[in-house]
């Protein structure tokens, strides 16, 4: 098995693990609500109860992500993964993320170009019309990884 394979079921796993234990919070939270006799048993389950991950939290950790990725690939790709990032770093500040760094690259051609396909999918993923500005920079960046996935 290959790599690229390797990473994808990881990350299908991961989600349907995720999944699978959705509906289990769900059961934690609704039985840590129900009112207790004592009132140092309600301070405990107050305590336990499941905070709720709102789409801001998911798409600032899916943007993080894709800029780690771009960051992590080898190659400038002509400039347009450099392009890429600059853009998820104006959707970051708009979002209120400081994204920096210089990446460290080294990998081979197949496996950056790999990374850059994750990205791109984090990327399409958070893609929300709402916020238009943020929006903007995020296509943008889109559209600099599928110039970059061109010039292979």
């Amino acid at each position: 098995m290959n790599v690229m394979k390797i990473r994808r079921i990881s990350y299908y796993a991961s989600t349907a693990a995720l999944a699978a234990l959705l509906p289990l919070a769900v059961v934690t939270s609704r039985a840590a609500s129900t009112p207790s006799n004592l009132d140092a048993d309600r301070a405990v389950l107050q305590q336990a109860q499941l905070q709720r991950v709102d789409w801001d939290d998911v798409k600032r950790h899916k943007l993080r992500h894709a800029y780690w990725l771009l960051e992590q690939a080898d190659r400038d790709y002509g400039g347009h993964k450099g392009k890429a990032m600059e853009e998820i770093r104006r959707a970051g500040k708009i979002m209120g993320i400081d994204l920096h760094g210089e990446g460290y690259g080294g990998e081979h051609q197949p496996w950056s170009d790999e990374r850059l396909r994750e990205a791109r999918q984090l990327l399409v993923d958070i893609v929300d019309t709402r916020h238009v500005h943020e929006h903007e920079h995020i296509w943008k960046a889109i559209k600099e990884i599928d110039r970059a996935l061109e010039l292979k």
